[in-house]
């Protein structure tokens, strides 16, 4: 639902931040706060929130309307999930220590082979952990590393093809030793 701030009751307008106020005169309403929502919501003729969209997960947004923005696309649920993954060491995760990966410590194998048989098992593991909470076949296509050096550090692109429901979907994502 578009809301125009100028087209609302003075004393309800004067309570919206002055931020929101001066950042545009329209806004749907699921952008603003919850409680700028609730405030606008109490005074329309529409006196409950709708919302529509299937929400499958939230990531946290710094941003100036709120801290969380909702993953309504299951492939980029599944992108997130996989960067998060391959960024977040074995065992580093609180309270859960089969979160993660091991893939900075693969990397650095100097046998291709064994490598590319421990990235494969590897990033079948992490598809299986939370692959089992959404109700698509995911699948790793392919992959591709490409090393860079250079005299302070190593710079390692991971190039990854998912089969999402049939659907390749590419994931790219880089990692400096």
């Amino acid at each position: 639902m578009i809301i125009n701030l100028e087209s609302l009751p003075l004393d309800i307008y004067s309570k919206i931040p002055l931020s929101i106020k001066t950042y545009k005169k329209e806004y749907d309403l699921e952008e603003l706060p919850y409680d700028i929502q609730l405030l606008i919501g109490s005074y329309s003729k529409e006196k409950t929130l709708t919302y529509s969209n299937k929400i499958y997960d939230f990531k946290c947004d710094f941003s100036e309307y709120g801290d969380f923005t909702s993953i309504a696309n299951l492939r980029y649920l599944v992108i997130d999930y996989m960067n998060n993954y391959l960024r977040t060491l074995l065992g580093e995760y609180p309270f859960n220590g089969s979160i993660g990966s091991n893939v900075k410590k693969l990397l650095q194998k100097k046998d291709t082979t064994i490598q590319r048989l421990f990235m494969t098992e590897e990033l079948d593991r992490m598809i299986r952990s939370f692959g089992s909470n959404i109700d698509k076949k995911i699948s790793v296509s392919s992959f591709n590393i490409n090393k860079s050096d250079n005299t302070v550090s190593t710079e390692y692109t991971i190039s990854i093809v998912l089969n999402i429901d049939d659907v390749s979907t590419n994931i790219s994502t880089s990692v400096i030793l």
